[in-house]
């Protein structure tokens, strides 16, 4: 055995336990109970505790010191692990834990607060999930921006600054196009009831459509449509309106796209670094 190898190999079973947590966050919002709010609370933050102290273990770094890349592969896996690796560090296990449990429980006050059109039902939540991304974001950034050290999840390496000269470059031509339309005559709604079960039908073959393998992959219902997982296990969700049915069809293609990009990936890479978008 050798460093990279021995590194791999921890490696995918921390990436096998990050897809366990994923299974938990899905399963949250399509088939648990709502009295296992709590519960699940619970578990999500034991499995950030185990995930982030696998993702700090001190045996990493010392791999990383002595592992030889020996392809592009290789080099791409060690520089995703070592920006994890360094990223973890610097967030307390504590504030991970805390993070992952109450973003769990605000998911269903959310819910409820957007069923009851009550925002300020959600509000105190929010305000916590933004009190701990803030501290995480500076736990992250130390004397940097904070923002910047958020959005490098997402998007690696931009700044805040950059995205901003973005929108700044996009919004004449779009305040223009809005106007445009706006003053075109509004389109012919629909005016009827449309059966849930048919949109879902109809979900279902536009996914396949589209190239979603329902062998490796189901879609289910949820309050926001989302993506999950990645490799052999990609599951989708959207919602139904009665009266909208197009709102179904648009998010089942919208969150196909992210599922198909996942299940294409190559196989070599199932738990590691490059497995997932």
């Amino acid at each position: 055995m050798t460093a990279y190898s021995d590194l791999m190999s921890f490696t995918r079973e921390t990436e096998a336990l990050s897809q366990i947590a994923g299974r938990l966050g899905w399963d949250q919002e399509t088939m648990m109970p709502e009295g296992a709010t709590p519960q699940r609370a619970e578990e999500h933050g034991a499995m950030a505790n185990v995930l982030h102290a696998r993702r700090t273990d001190p045996q990493i770094g010392e791999w990383l010191e002595t592992a030889e890349a020996s392809d592009e592969v290789a080099k791409a896996n060690l520089r995703h692990i070592k920006k994890s690796y360094d990223r973890t560090l610097k967030v307390p296990a504590d504030l991970a834990a805390e993070l992952a449990k109450t973003t769990s429980l605000a998911h269903r006050v959310w819910a409820q607060a957007r069923a009851d059109e009550d925002v300020a039902a959600f509000l105190p939540m929010l305000e916590k999930v933004v009190d701990l991304r803030r501290q995480e974001a500076a736990a992250v950034a130390g004397d940097g921006n904070a923002y910047d050290a958020l959005l490098d999840s997402y998007e690696p390496e931009a700044t805040g600054d950059e995205i901003a000269a973005v929108f700044d470059a996009l919004r004449p031509g779009l305040v223009d196009l809005r106007s445009a339309i706006l003053d075109k005559p509004a389109p012919q709604t629909l005016a009827q009831d449309f059966d849930e079960a048919g949109q879902l039908a109809l979900s279902q073959k536009l996914a396949a459509a589209f190239g979603y393998n329902f062998k490796n992959g189901r879609i289910d219902k949820a309050v926001h449509p989302f993506s999950s997982g990645s490799g052999l296990d990609v599951r989708i969700t959207t919602r139904t309106s009665a009266d909208d049915p197009f709102n179904c069809f648009y998010s089942t293609i919208h969150e196909v796209g992210h599922a198909c990009y996942e299940q294409n990936i190559n196989p070599e890479f199932l738990l590691t670094p490059l497995g997932s978008g």
